[in-house]
């Protein structure tokens, strides 16, 4: 059994600023970046591994159009 890895998701503003952040501990990579995708409603996301961005999860375009 592996060990749990710790991960933050950035909410970013458009602007760029960081808006707020969410601890995630997961498995992997994978499954912390589906948990990240589910997070993306109102700011993109930024999934961080420690100092390593694991991905990055914009808006919608429907959502940016608003």
């Amino acid at each position: 059994m592996g060990s749990m890895k710790h991960y933050r998701a950035f909410q970013i503003e458009p602007d760029g600023r960081v808006f707020g952040c969410i601890n995630l501990v997961c498995d992997n990579d994978e499954q912390a970046k589906r948990e990240a995708a589910a997070l993306v409603l109102l700011h993109r996301i930024e999934l961080w591994r420690l100092d390593q961005r694991i991905a990055r999860f914009d808006l919608p375009q429907e959502v940016v159009r608003q």
